[in-house]
């Protein structure tokens, strides 16, 4: 099995999130991910991390109870942004990281130290309700966060996200274009590395072990 740079997986993520229609077009998602060595690269983008990304929220969760950025204080963030009637991007996104926390949860003292948060970019349809039952078949520790338009408008801009809804449809479903990194913070809020989807579980369990053991 090869094992490729970061670097190059991120160029291959720039094209898939251009054009996220046709990026999928008869994509198997049964595929299982592209292998990386974390140890190759001081973080995880092989990039500078903008220093900026991230800050203060208020949202509501999946179970109807307002959070915020302090709900998670000295804990570590996975924040992910994406819809749970995606049939583009997040499918397989939220399949891989489903995979990566049931491998992950085998290590309950690194395990209880992450929150996997889902954030809408639907937020007309994904009601708390909705994504609950959305992201449970996944994996039941994620969680989904929504809120108002001022609420969300304000994580997308401290999470440099600009989601836009497209002229195409699938069937009758809505397409969304957005990012599909997935942004691991740590427990002082800031950015501590990023990753694609593109990644197979084992390789981002791998990354995710690396930040969360640095904190006892």
């Amino acid at each position: 099995m090869k094992v490729l740079p970061l670097i190059s997986l991120l160029s291959i993520v720039l094209l898939v999130t251009v054009v996220p229609a046709q990026a999928h077009k008869g994509e198997d998602h049964q595929d299982q991910g592209i292998t990386v060595n974390p140890e190759s690269t001081s973080s995880a983008s092989n990039t500078p991390l903008p220093v900026d990304l991230g800050g203060p929220f208020e949202l509501i969760d999946h179970f109807g109870r307002k959070v915020s950025n302090e709900s998670y204080e000295g804990e570590h963030m996975l924040v992910f942004f994406g819809y749970t009637d995606c049939q583009v991007m997040c499918s397989i996104s939220l399949s891989r990281i489903g995979e990566a926390l049931k491998i992950l949860e085998q290590k309950p003292a690194l395990f209880t130290k992450l929150n996997a948060l889902v954030v809408t970019v639907d937020p007309d349809n994904d009601t708390p309700a909705v994504m609950r039952t959305g992201l449970e078949k996944y994996h039941p520790s994620l969680v989904g966060l929504t809120g108002s338009s001022e609420q969300l408008s304000g994580i997308y801009k401290a999470y440099k996200q600009k989601p836009v809804l497209l002229e195409e449809k699938i069937g009758d479903s809505p397409i969304i274009s957005h990012s599909s990194y997935f942004y691991l913070m740590g427990p002082d809020g800031d950015l501590q590395t990023f990753f694609p989807p593109i990644l197979n579980a084992d390789s981002m369990v791998a990354i995710l072990e690396k930040y969360l053991s640095r904190q006892s």
